[in-house]
């Protein structure tokens, strides 16, 4: 087997679904998909973030009549079905069956027909980006895949390739991602991105609550929280 990693960078403006990504830098959203066959695919997608960025994107993301994994401007006949098995004001988790699908610019179609069919993927999107994973059989046609996907993109879209290799993490780190909340999340980055880790620290618990305009107590909580969900990931993948 063999991973295919690559991302789709979106101009604000170019898709109506990273346009609420974009808007809402702290949303994101995991999805693990797989091809059932060419014309079929169902989708688990797990959304976290501020209550009125979920509320913003949940309409274009149970829109029937959208394709939001296209990346040309034609039309996509298909057949799909939404249901939002979970969630709360700062979460939610939606399955997607796809079916009949014809004549569309979408990354699992365009894999499907170029790479065959048993394909699964992980994807993320945050900001601007939409990062893709696919897992593939050894012999598979990445690179007819790669071309044709960056000879069907719609102005505003840019396609980097990431990585082609040996297969990294597949599924854990979709499962545990989702037991971390995106304040937790928030949190660590900014500790991380503030050097707050460092040694010697660039910035005390308290400067850092203050640029993330939080309470000292709430910020030392969620650093707490997700330290102990990457001590228990870590434990975990060693047993």
């Amino acid at each position: 087997m063999r991973e295919f990693a690559f991302t789709v960078e979106y101009e604000p403006g170019a898709d109506r679904l990273m346009d609420r990504f974009i808007a809402h830098p702290e949303l994101t959203a995991k999805t693990v998909t797989c091809s059932v066959t060419e014309a079929s695919i169902w989708r688990v997608d797990r959304l976290a973030g501020p209550s009125e960025a979920i509320d913003a994107v949940e309409q274009p993301y149970l829109d029937p009549e959208s394709c939001d994994e296209c990346l040309h401007d034609g039309p996509c006949h298909v057949s799909q079905e939404y249901e939002v098995l979970s969630g709360d004001t700062t979460s939610r988790s939606i399955y997607l069956y796809q079916t009949d699908i014809d004549a569309c610019h979408s990354i699992p179609y365009l894999a499907a027909r170029h790479l065959g069919d048993g394909l699964l993927y992980e994807a993320l999107r945050r900001g601007s980006t939409h990062e893709w994973r696919i897992l593939m059989r050894e012999a598979s046609a990445v690179g007819e895949l790669y071309d044709v996907i960056q000879s069907g993109l719609r102005d505003g879209l840019t396609l980097s390739l990431r990585h082609l290799g040996e297969p990294t993490h597949w599924c854990d780190e979709a499962v545990c991602t989702a037991d971390l909340s995106y304040e937790q999340r928030h949190a660590l980055e900014a500790a991380v991105e503030h050097g707050y880790y460092e040694t010697p620290r660039s910035i005390s618990a308290e400067e850092l609550a203050e640029a993330l305009e939080i309470p000292r107590s709430t910020l030392q909580y969620r650093l707490r929280r997700a330290e102990a969900w990457l001590a228990t990931g870590f434990i975990d993948e060693r047993l």
